[in-house]
């Protein structure tokens, strides 16, 4: 989940001082430097003359009921341990790992950033999939080709297409957890008072998937729901009301492409950001989106549309645990008045989209046994333990037996939502991702409040980035 906005982070972004870091986290690096833990352990994933290697994990929701992003860490210790005994009985693995709950995604991130310069970060890290783009040049984060290849038959399930997300410039640095997509929600109540039928609300999901139910439908149905009284003025459409990579959706909904495969580099196509801005002018100017939406407090986002005062409102899969575990909306409640589908195509005919977002555990430079760091984690990516983070925190899968183990199976919502994953595109692995999604999203705002043509916007957007990226930017 990335509900503060997504996980990124670039050196420029830093809030707090490297100084202030060092004073309260661990009290001083002299005193860790030179002292071991309990037990005659070490810090940082080495081994000591009794074969106990003590590995430390940072793994963040920032969503409650992701917390098995630690805890199948944890159960992966034991399965470890019985593999080493068959290999060296007097090697011994112990896990200090952590999850937040709750927090923001650049304060964590922060974190790891500062902690890793001091060398003082830990042996494993999860963050979002474009997050080790950064961390690759100053070397957070080690490339991972040599290991993988080398306990290839533990990571064959995987589900191919996600790999893709997990490379920087042909080099493997990541490993799924978890992935996602991002529907868009619609209340069938509302459709219900709006006259449509059970089969009509029922078919919406097939009529979107077909390209018969387009965007522009999308839009003029929220109007209808606002001229007719059936929703507020601005409440015809709720999108993110923050930062983040929903809102790209849009983008390659048009057309649009952020990333050369070939040589990395970003990519703006002017023509489809053009049309991405339009449709939030159009959502705005015809009041099914209010000109303030965009800024707005997500807590109250969430309090809104799970009051059942939005016709359609997009987010991620995720927040259909969310709202029954943190909002208290009844389960029964939302299947029977909450629809989902993908986000509609640009046009009848045309393919409609989603968005994913794979978090995923990464191995850091600051462990002494990195080996033995991606041998944890191969043992905390298996069908049952995937599966019951899957479930509890409603994420899709990432390997391809899941779909058979029988814990995600008994998951309605997953197995009604998979078909997604078809559909899906990613957000960039590049380390300037954070300013060109800065710009582009700084110009969405001045388009959403009405300060800016979606021309206009386009224009002064493009040009920004092609001052700011120069040769890693290609312009389509």
């Amino acid at each position: 989940m990335d509900n503060g906005g997504g996980p990124r982070l670039g050196r420029e972004a830093l809030r707090i001082s490297r100084r202030r870091f060092l004073a309260s986290t661990g009290a001083l690096v002299a005193v860790a430097a030179c002292s071991t833990a309990p037990g005659g352990q070490q810090q940082g994933g080495g081994t000591s003359p009794g074969g106990v290697v003590k590995l430390v994990a940072w793994t963040i929701g920032p969503d409650a009921p992701s917390f098995y992003r630690k805890d199948n860490l944890v159960s992966a210790v034991a399965t470890l341990n019985q593999e080493l005994e068959k290999e060296n009985p007097k090697t011994t693995i112990e896990l200090d790992a952590t999850f937040e709950s709750g927090g923001q995604w650049g304060d964590y991130l922060q974190k790891f950033q500062l902690a890793a310069e001091a060398k003082q970060g830990p042996d494993i890290v999860l963050a979002g999939h474009e997050n080790f783009a950064p961390w690759v040049g100053p070397g957070y984060v080690i490339a991972l080709d040599d290991l993988l290849k080398k306990h290839e038959a533990k990571f064959k399930d995987v589900i191919p297409t996600l790999w893709d997300a997990m490379k920087l410039r042909g080099k493997t640095y990541a490993v799924p957890q978890d992935t996602e997509a991002r529907p868009m929600y619609y209340r069938k109540d509302l459709l219900a008072k709006m006259g449509w039928s059970k089969d009509r609300i029922d078919g919406l999901p097939e009529a979107v998937k077909k390209g018969d139910f387009a965007m522009s439908d999308l839009l003029a149905t929220a109007k209808e729901a606002v001229d007719k009284g059936v929703v507020e003025a601005g409440k015809g459409w709720y999108p993110r009301p923050t930062k983040g990579h929903d809102h790209y959706m849009f983008y390659y909904q048009n057309g649009g492409e952020m990333q050369d495969k070939a040589s990395g580099k970003l990519v703006v196509v002017p023509a489809a950001l053009e049309k991405h801005y339009g449709v939030y002018a159009t959502a705005v100017q015809t009041k099914v989106t209010s000109p303030t939406h965009i800024g707005s407090d997500f807590k109250i986002w969430h309090e809104t549309v799970t009051a059942g005062k939005v016709l359609f409102y997009n987010a991620g899969t995720w927040t259909w645990k969310e709202w029954s575990t943190t909002y208290k909306v009844p389960e029964n409640d939302l299947w029977d008045k909450v629809g989902f589908t993908l986000i509609p195509a640009a046009q009848k005919g045309a393919k409609p989209t989603t968005l994913s977002h794979p978090l995923a555990y990464m191995v850091t430079s600051n462990g002494k046994t990195p080996e033995l760091a991606l041998r944890l984690i191969a043992h905390a990516t298996t069908p049952e333990l995937n599966s019951r983070h899957s479930v509890e925190s409603a994420h899709l899968a990432i390997l391809k037996t899941q779909q058979d183990d029988p814990t995600y199976k008994k998951d309605k919502f997953l197995l009604a939502t998979g078909y997604m994953s078809d559909f899906t595109t990613f957000i960039p692995n590049h380390p300037k991702y954070g300013a060109y999604d800065e710009v582009l999203f700084r110009f969405l705002s001045g388009v959403a409040t009405g300060q800016l043509t979606p021309k206009a916007a386009t224009d002064q957007a493009v040009a920004e980035l092609k001052n700011q990226l120069r040769d890693e930017l290609i312009t389509k």
